[in-house]
């Protein structure tokens, strides 16, 4: 049997989870559930009532949701009730297309990453490999469109989507970029890209240098999560092969 004490605490460690998604291990209530097992246990047991599981890191403890069965998980209703430029399913397409392309540009080795998280990826730099991406996607979809329905991607909906429904940047009337007040261009539809990776606390978005940094907490994710996942190895082969193809061609 648990004590009052060890309940409460189990408590206080889920929830500050379920609110902030990670702890970092050098915080109190990171020791507590490192340290007792019976502590770990209780906390363990509520993620997983609520179809959530917990890993930790050097760095971290995480609170993720399971592909299937989560009660908290976010299912399109919802993402696009509380984040208001993914209104569309075809937005909310493109969205994730944009985030796999950044993802695939900084989840190299180990000894690269420290660049990245000094470095980030720039607006500029993003917007033109969106739009070179779609655009040799679109053009084998044209070829073939088993390109499309084998890779279960919308190519025609995301890529009408990115080059006829946004424009290019706009400056603000003192002269520089603006990406949170002006809509209906692709820098704004970037920022809104990563708004649900900034509110984990997975990137930074600098946007007075209009840069996206990874966080190691990304990392974390990524390491932990997404590359025991075939299809996001898939995904990303497929990102990488279609740049190298383009710059072969």
């Amino acid at each position: 049997m648990y004590t009052s004490q060890q309940l409460q605490k189990g408590s206080e460690i889920f929830f500050h989870l379920l609110k902030n998604k990670t702890i970092p291990c050098k915080d109190t209530l990171a020791f507590e559930y490192i340290d007792n097992p019976d502590i770990r246990q209780i906390v363990n047991t509520l993620a997983a009532e609520g179809g959530l599981r917990i890993f930790n890191t050097l760095e971290n403890i995480h609170l993720i949701s399971n592909a299937y069965g989560s009660m908290f998980s976010n299912s399109y209703t919802q993402m696009k009730l509380r984040y208001k430029g993914l209104k569309k399913k075809k937005y909310f397409y493109l969205a994730n297309i944009i985030i796999c392309i950044f993802i695939s540009e900084v989840d190299k080795e180990k000894n690269i990453r420290i660049r990245w998280e000094e470095e980030g990826i720039t607006y500029y730099k993003l917007e033109s490999l969106v739009t070179s991406t779609l655009e040799s996607w679109k053009k084998r979809h044209n070829e073939s469109q088993d390109f499309s329905k084998n890779w279960g991607i919308a190519i025609e909906e995301i890529y009408e989507l990115w080059n006829d429904d946004f424009s290019d940047y706009k400056n603000s009337q003192s002269g520089e970029i603006e990406v949170t007040r002006t809509t209906n261009n692709k820098f704004n539809f970037i920022y809104q890209s990563f708004k649900p990776l900034v509110d984990q606390g997975l990137v930074i978005d600098n946007r007075r240098e209009l840069k996206i940094i990874p966080k190691i907490e990304l990392y974390e994710r990524l390491d932990n999560v997404y590359h025991s996942q075939d299809r996001y190895d898939e995904i990303m082969k497929l990102i990488r092969d279609t740049k190298e193809e383009g710059i072969n061609a």
